[in-house]
């Protein structure tokens, strides 16, 4: 049976007083009586004129700080752009009202993953410059931070990339990497309809595949229609792509050039 932070806490101190009596008088230590707020009367050894500390405390601390180092070694290692490293839903600047129901949208999915690997795809489709990036990886970042989801970005061009650089290396071959992309419990591919001609395609689709016959999750972001899309990946990968998914539609202008703009209006 596991026992929790504090009863190992405790089991821990409980040993080490057992064995500190013949050791307290020789070191000039001193058994001392205190009280935690949160965990109530205590002993501890210490050094004559120090304050005693709550040895529960000390370890839930040491236990926050391994979660929060992991934490940041999950946030380095998932590939979101430096640029979106803070990103936020409320960072994005209210403009219209279908931009109001789309972030909403958005947010809903995001707490339905938290709770259920079977919420579904999300895909993002608009115009250059309406936050479709930054919404993403505001979702991701939540996902980490509060659920310990683990989650990548990449786009197109770069999951072709990292598959062609496995031809000529040494214990590596394009199957494993695209299964690496397929396993994510969420992955995020951005310009998904960006990608020169060549194997592109073909390793965006396994992906797409494997990801849609495990039921994994994908948010999928491109600045085309989805006329244009299905033209460029393709029926079969568009329908992979649209089974039980969120479609948000980003019609509103573009943030760079409003907020140059308003700049601009303000300084005149």
């Amino acid at each position: 049976m596991a026992i929790s932070a504090t009863e190992a806490a405790m089991t821990g101190l409980n040993n080490v007083l057992s064995y500190l009596p013949s050791m307290v008088g020789r070191r000039g230590l001193a058994m001392v009586a205190g009280h935690c707020d949160e965990h109530g009367d205590f002993e501890a050894v210490v050094l004559p004129g120090r304050e005693p500390v709550c040895m529960v405390c000390m370890a839930e601390r040491e236990k926050a700080e391994v979660v929060s180092e992991r934490l940041r070694a999950a946030l380095l290692g998932c590939g979101v752009p430096r640029k979106y490293h803070h990103a936020r839903f409320s960072d994005l600047r209210p403009v219209c009202d279908e931009q109001r129901e789309v972030m909403a949208a958005f947010k809903g999915w995001v707490a339905r993953a938290g709770r259920d690997s079977g919420s579904g795809n999300v895909v993002v489709l608009g115009t250059t410059g309406t936050g479709k990036t930054h919404m993403a990886c505001a979702a991701a970042l939540n996902l980490i931070a509060r659920r310990g989801l683990r989650v990548h970005y990449t786009t197109t061009g770069q999951i072709k990339d990292e598959a062609c650089s496995a031809w000529n290396a040494m214990g590596r071959d394009e199957s494993t990497e695209l299964r690496r992309f397929a396993s994510y419990p969420l992955l995020i591919i951005d310009e998904v309809d960006c990608f020169e001609q060549g194997p592109a395609l073909r390793q965006l689709n396994a992906v797409i595949d494997r990801r849609s016959a495990e039921g994994l999750p994908t948010i999928f972001i491109s600045n085309q229609t989805l006329g244009v899309l299905t033209e460029r990946v393709g029926a079969r990968a568009v329908s992979r792509m649209m089974e039980n998914a969120l479609v948000l539609q980003c019609c509103w202008e573009d943030y760079r050039v409003s907020e140059r703009s308003r700049k601009l209006e303000n300084s005149g």
